[in-house]
């Protein structure tokens, strides 16, 4: 998948991000757009 430079910028800022700065992102995230970043389970 190619992505666009500011895409790239945001990867390369998240690959070097700790798992607890990365948990603080998800939340704020959620907060400012009124998401959850929750999976999605099919029972079949």
């Amino acid at each position: 998948m190619e992505l666009s430079k500011n895409a790239q910028k945001i990867m390369e800022l998240v690959k070097e991000m700790s798992a607890i700065e990365l948990n603080e992102l998800v939340k704020a995230f959620e907060e400012e757009f009124g998401v959850t970043a929750t999976a999605t389970v099919v029972a079949t």
